[in-house]
C-alpha cells in the first residue's frame, strides 16, 4: 500500500529562495558610506578608524538612545525607520505573461533612515550633520548603488538640536547635544514565479492552509 503521508510535505530539494532582505542591505550602505566618507578626513578633523582606539569619531549602525557614552569623541550612528508596501502596482502584481506562465510580483517599498549626530557640543553636531547632509547629493548615485535602491527622495531633514540625555563620566559636560537627519528612500522588491520551485512552495503551502 502506497504511503501517502507525506504529500503534502515540499520535497527536501526544494530551493525556491526568497530575495535577499532589501532592507538590511540599504541600511549596511548608508553605514558604510558614513565610515569612507570621515575614513578621508584629514587627522584632527574627525577621521574615522576600524581601530576603536585611534578613530576620531564612532560610527555605529547601533541607536544612540542603546550606545553607553564611554569617551568624549563624537558619535554617528544609523537606524532604518518603518518600511510599508507603496501600491505602485494592481494587487502589487505586475502584467503577466499572456500565455499565463509567468507572473511577476513587485512593488515600491518606502523607507527612511535616520542618522544620529552627537556631539559634546550643540555646534559640533550641527557642523557635522550639515557636512553629511550637503555629501548626500554628491553621493546619491553611488549609495543607490551600494544599496540597490530604486531612489533617494530629495526632502531630507535637518532637525533641530536636542539633547541627548547622556551623562559623560569625566566630562565637564552634563549633557551631550544630537542632531539627526531624516533621508527618505525607496527599494524595488520583486518576486518571479519563474524562480526555482516557487510553484513547489506554492502549492505546499496552500495544502497546509487547507485550501487547493
Amino acid at each position: 500500500m502506497a504511503d501517502n503521508s507525506n504529500i503534502n510535505t515540499p520535497p527536501d530539494v526544494a530551493t525556491f529562495l526568497l530575495p535577499e532582505d532589501r532592507l538590511i542591505m540599504s541600511t549596511r550602505a548608508w553605514l558604510i558610506w558614513l565610515q569612507g566618507l570621515f575614513k578621508n578626513r584629514p587627522a584632527g578633523r574627525h577621521r574615522w578608524s576600524p581601530d576603536v582606539n585611534e578613530t576620531e569619531v564612532i560610527i555605529s549602525d547601533h541607536s544612540p538612545a542603546g550606545m553607553e557614552v564611554t569617551n568624549k569623541r563624537p558619535m554617528i550612528t544609523t537606524s532604518r525607520g518603518g518600511a510599508s508596501f507603496s501600491s505602485t502596482s494592481i494587487n502589487q502584481v505586475m502584467t503577466p505573461s499572456l500565455d499565463g506562465s509567468k507572473t511577476v510580483y513587485s512593488d515600491l517599498i518606502g523607507t527612511s533612515m535616520t542618522i544620529s549626530v552627537v556631539a559634546r557640543e550643540g555646534l559640533e553636531a550641527q557642523d557635522l550633520a550639515y557636512m553629511i547632509f550637503r555629501m548626500i547629493p554628491v553621493f546619491k548615485t553611488q549609495i543607490m548603488r551600494l544599496g540597490r535602491m530604486h531612489a533617494i527622495g530629495n526632502n531630507i531633514q535637518v532637525t533641530q538640536e536636542s539633547q541627548h540625555g547622556q551623562i559623560v563620566p569625566g566630562s565637564s559636560t552634563p549633557e551631550w547635544k544630537m542632531v539627526q537627519l531624516i533621508i527618505p528612500f525607496y527599494i524595488q522588491d520583486t518576486i518571479s514565479s519563474e524562480e526555482k520551485d516557487f510553484y513547489t512552495v506554492l502549492r505546499a503551502v496552500t495544502l497546509h492552509m487547507g485550501l487547493d
